[in-house]
């Protein structure tokens, strides 16, 4: 069973290190995903200042997600997962803590810029496409929208 909890302060490298295991299970090349942790950004500094959620299996870390609040609104600035979580239902289970979270913040959208292997995942929570948005990365992502109230 997967437990979720609050991230702990000294968390954001292992974190950090989550998502670039969890992009790495898409076919992008080694100098892709090496430009991807150098600006990937999760910081401690980050995990402090939002709201950071760990799941954890058999007391190992598995996923976790950022949400950051702001006016009416929440954005999810990461969801990752191991890869060997990757159909397991923990990215439904988080994801749909993500979004409780954001109603209880008052949020009347969840906004998030998806990585592109990740948008049919997405479109199944019930979220749509929005738009694009330029990625460090020198890449279109779409953005993705799922309205919270009904």
């Amino acid at each position: 069973m997967l437990d979720l909890r609050r991230a702990r302060a000294g968390e954001a490298a292992e974190l950090a290190a989550l998502a670039v295991r969890s992009k790495g299970h898409w076919p992008y090349p080694p100098e892709f995903l090496a430009r991807f942790a150098r600006v990937q950004g999760l910081s401690e500094e980050v995990v402090a200042a939002n709201e950071v959620w760990v799941g954890e299996r058999d007391g190992v870390v598995r996923c976790f997600c950022t949400l950051l609040h702001r006016a009416g609104r929440t954005i999810l600035d990461d969801l990752w997962l191991d890869p060997a979580e990757i159909g397991r239902g923990s990215g439904r289970l988080l994801f749909e803590h993500a979004v409780a979270r954001a109603v209880a913040a008052g949020a009347r959208v969840l906004e998030w810029d998806a990585d592109p292997y990740a948008v049919g995942f997405y479109e199944r929570m019930g979220a749509v496409t929005v738009g694009w948005s330029d990625s460090p990365l020198g890449r279109p992502l779409p953005q993705m929208r799922l309205p919270l109230d009904g």
